[in-house]
């Protein structure tokens, strides 16, 4: 659309001055995070204590021996869980009976004389002495009115059910197996005095008291060579709400008001209370990604190394995982897979130090804080309101746009008042949807460009919305997103609102006559084609959204081998959306010309500019990597273009001499 008039040429001309304006503000707060993520290099392998007396086991050498095997391979932290009333019955410590079951046991005769049997009792026999006094003042501290029989075998009451069916009986039997009695202080220590940091995994428990929490965190504190924190549950321990947290995080603090450890945040795991925790403790958290036994199983072929090492190493380089922890093949047959398991480990080991991390390191160092000029970020947010204020212009609202731009700076400014952080993210929601729009209205146009000039304008258009991710980054790059404590919002409005929005500007608003044209296209009739692309486009926009955002559709192996082997052979692999639809459709649109007659190609050709900028919503992954993503996938978009133009040029031209035959 053509400006004639002069005040909208100047009104355009301060939103282009005021972007740059912020442009620069925005480059203050990238080069921030670029030094940032350039000194996040350290990551810790991680390696359970169970898994480490396994190996040791079945090759009858010490932990001592073990210990060096393991250090040598880079393996830095030991994980501890937290034993249960379960765990301790498994290995032969301690027996757990309901009512006058315990008279039928072969310690029967060894019971406290004073024991009054009940059948609505759950009695642990302590058959290890070694364990009794853990594991009385663990249940005391966490359940209410047990009692504690001191014997030959001592016995601790718990006090629970008849149990009127089996299922209630194996429900009521396993919420008391899960009660956490503790670690075994003496193998902590001594993976410590070997060199190792330590991570207790700590177990939950229902209607924790202040007292019972602060005798957990004491225990905790008094581990040495302590790395992280993990909670081992749906829930951090004690949470009810905002306010146990806080009891938590006070509990979580040394003398000197600074949290005694990182917490670990599980990936793929979310906790509750775990991100208002990490908060709480100043942002100490390392974020922690496994692939658990099960899982591991699924690696059992001739490329299962490969595919493991893939994982962990996406999972490091894009994700910005920290702390890996390592499972083993085939850990139930630690003799036959102890070599296989020793080479895994080495391959782990050399694939990240090739990448350039860090390895043997036993404490945790967070990331540098991003963004912490305030005056650069509010910068950032006037020229999203510029954008809006172009945004507009372009949709000929001239007399809105003005007052828009105001009401913007108005809303922004007084949100940033109240919650700097909602600000943040509110705004940066509007620059993803208002760039991609202002980049389609600038650049398409009714009349077909060559494929020189489409590709040129490809490149440009693209450049245009990528100042929506430059002003995103430069909005919500704080370290609380880094370490996803907290996150992007309205990731599947950013990708509707812009596939909506610019189709019906293009061929309804921008037209001479908008109410005419809608009409004109409400008025035509349904026949099938109409109905069955109606249908092919729902379809494709259902999968569009269910497949954006943080997680996806479970992948099939085509799509997976594919995926796998883009990222080998370029580096990064770029996003499916973008090389496969967006940029091909874009520059077919561009060769052929916006008009109505090919309006459905508008469709995906937007897809392509949405997830362009949406890809830096993913702020846990680095800036680099984003960067060599985009750029991949507008090279292969491009080449692909080109073969979709030349193909339909072909298509034309044999279209033409078909009907002339």
């Amino acid at each position: 659309m053509q400006i004639t008039k002069s005040q909208d040429k100047k009104l355009m001309i301060l939103a282009v001055v005021i972007i740059a304006v912020a442009l620069l503000a925005a480059a203050v707060v990238w080069q921030e995070r670029l030094k940032s993520e350039a000194a996040y290099k350290d990551v810790q392998i991680v390696v359970n204590m169970d898994d480490i007396a396994t190996l040791a086991n079945s090759q009858n050498i010490s932990i001592e021996e073990m210990s060096d095997l393991l250090k040598e391979r880079g393996v830095s932290v030991v994980l501890f869980k937290e034993r249960s009333i379960a765990d301790l019955e498994r290995m032969g410590k301690l027996d757990v009976q309901v009512g006058k079951n315990i008279l039928s046991t072969a310690y029967a005769e060894q019971l406290p004389a004073e024991l009054s049997l009940k059948d609505t009792e759950v009695y642990v026999a302590v058959l290890d002495k070694a364990w009794e006094e853990q594991v009385w003042t663990n249940i005391e501290q966490k359940v209410k009115a047990c009692q504690y029989y001191q014997g030959e075998v001592s016995v601790i009451a718990i006090p629970g059910m008849i149990a009127s069916s089996a299922a209630e009986l194996s429900t009521m039997t396993n919420e008391i197996g899960e009660i956490g009695l503790g670690w075994e202080n003496a193998d902590i220590e001594q993976m410590a005095d070997l060199g190792f940091g330590i991570m207790p995994q700590v177990r939950t428990w229902d209607n924790a008291s202040d007292q019972s929490l602060r005798f957990v965190t004491d225990e905790i504190k008094n581990m040495p060579s302590l790395y992280a924190i993990l909670f081992n549950d749906k829930e951090i321990i004690g949470y009810k709400d905002t306010k146990s947290v806080r009891t938590v995080a006070d509990l979580l603090r040394d003398e000197n008001g600074e949290s005694i450890a990182p917490i670990a945040s599980i990936e793929f795991n979310d906790q509750a209370g775990l991100n208002t925790l990490g908060i709480l403790l100043n942002k100490n958290v390392v974020r922690l990604h496994t692939i658990s036994n099960s899982e591991m199983s699924k690696f059992e072929t001739a490329t299962g190394l490969d595919e493991a090492m893939d994982r962990w190493m996406l999972a490091a380089r894009e994700r910005n995982m920290r702390a890996l922890l390592v499972r083993f093949f085939n850990i139930d047959s630690p003799a036959v897979s102890f070599d296989k398991n020793m080479n895994y480990l080495e391959t782990l080991q050399t694939a990240l130090s090739d990448s350039g991390f860090t390895l043997g390191g036993t404490t945790y160092t967070k990331p540098q804080a991003v963004g912490t000029s305030q005056i650069a970020v509010l910068i950032v947010g006037v020229g999203v309101a510029a954008g809006f204020m172009l945004m507009l212009l372009l949709l000929r609202f001239r007399k809105l746009a003005v007052l828009g731009f105001v009401l913007a700076l108005v809303c922004w400014g007084g949100v940033y008042w109240l919650n700097p952080i909602l600000a943040r993210k509110l705004m940066a929601l509007a620059s993803v949807i208002i760039f991609p729009i202002v980049a389609s209205l600038v650049m398409l146009k009714p009349q077909g460009f060559s494929l020189a000039v489409s590709i040129g304008r490809v490149v440009i258009m693209s450049l245009i919305s990528f100042i929506g991710a430059v002003f995103m980054v430069g909005l919500i790059s704080d370290t609380s997103f880094m370490l996803k404590l907290d996150s992007f919002v309205g990731v599947k409005i950013a990708h509707i609102i812009p596939i909506m929005a610019v189709p019906f500007a293009l061929y309804i608003w921008n037209t001479e006559d908008p109410i005419q044209a809608a009409r004109d296209i409400l008025g035509k009739a349904v026949t099938y084609k109409w109905a069955i692309l109606a249908g092919v486009l729902a379809i494709c926009g259902y999968i569009y959204i269910s497949r954006t955002g943080n997680t996806t559709a479970e992948l099939s192996t085509a799509e997976s081998t594919m995926r796998t082997a883009l990222n080998d052979w370029l580096g990064v692999r770029p996003r499916s959306k973008e090389f496969l639809i967006g940029y091909p459709f874009l520059l077919l649109l561009l060769y052929l010309g916006a008009s109505k007659q090919n309006w459905v190609l508008t469709l995906p050709a937007v897809i392509g500019q949405v997830s362009l900028v949406n890809t830096y919503a993913h702020i846990h992954t680095p800036l680099l990597i984003s960067l060599q993503r985009g750029f991949n996938g507008l090279a292969l978009g491009l080449v692909l273009g080109i073969v979709l133009v030349i193909a339909v040029k072909f298509f034309f031209i044999w279209w033409r001499k078909y009907q002339h035959e």
